[in-house]
């Protein structure tokens, strides 16, 4: 790949990183957003979600003692077989469709949150909710790719401190993204024409991770709160705008 695009993707991930640091998500749609400009879907989602795990994994390490790890365990329970099943269906679902019907749902929970309400009857209440979370989470992640919006809401909903609630979100994500990396690995994916992105994803992710984790020490969390739905509803729109 050509310096000038390496760079631009550097720096893309570099601030994605820092805007998910601060605010919890949004780094993730930022990075693919840029990525599609220059490789094929089929390339763009498998490197973005390899990206991502050093992205999230990062943020959750700055923040480790944060971590809800009865939230974590529990998300992560079904997430591989969910994987799987979710890659066997892949080729039924509209992909487009199914990304702005997730970004729907999200944009409709972070600004009516009573939704939540029939979300707990649906799943259960209290933590354990997030074993089924993360079997949908994980299902949906290979047809669709886009997850985030519609469960970030659940693990704010759950986790009040800013701090708990990136730092889990995160570890959470990584472990997604680290399952569907590897699911595409097993269809013969080959990571390796693109080590030179993927070296320079890493860096700049991880870069951001600390600089925005700095800068997401002086937020409060009133600000935090408002940043997050900002944030949300930013990516649930472009979400839609891409899929048209």
């Amino acid at each position: 790949m050509p310096e000038p695009e390496l760079l631009v993707i550097g720096l893309s991930a570099f601030f994605g990183s820092i805007i998910a640091a601060v605010a919890g998500l949004g780094g993730g749609i930022l990075l693919l957003s840029v990525l599609l400009q220059f490789l094929d879907p089929m390339d763009a989602i498998p490197v973005h979600a390899l990206i991502q795990v050093a992205s999230n994994s990062s943020r959750a390490v700055m923040r480790r003692k944060h971590i809800s790890w009865g939230i974590v365990w529990r998300f992560a329970l079904l997430l591989i077989p969910a994987g799987v099943l979710g890659l066997l269906a892949a080729d039924l679902f509209p992909r487009s469709g199914g990304r702005v019907a997730i970004a729907l749902f999200a944009l409709v929970v972070v600004w009516k949150p009573t939704v939540l309400e029939g979300l707990s009857r649906l799943f259960g209440h209290g933590v354990n909710a997030f074993i089924p979370l993360g079997a949908c989470a994980g299902f949906l992640n290979i047809p669709f790719g886009v997850t985030g919006p519609a469960i970030a809401p659940v693990f704010r909903s759950h986790l009040v401190a800013k701090a708990a609630t990136i730092a889990t979100f995160a570890c959470a994500q990584a472990l997604g993204h680290a399952v569907k990396v590897g699911l595409f690995a097993s269809t013969s994916f080959s990571y390796r024409p693109f080590a030179s992105l993927i070296c320079v994803g890493f860096a700049a992710v991880v870069c951001g991770s600390w600089a925005g984790t700095k800068i997401s020490d002086k937020v409060s969390e009133e600000k935090f709160a408002v940043i997050f739905k900002i944030t949300l509803t930013a990516i649930a729109l472009r979400v839609i705008y891409m899929a048209f």
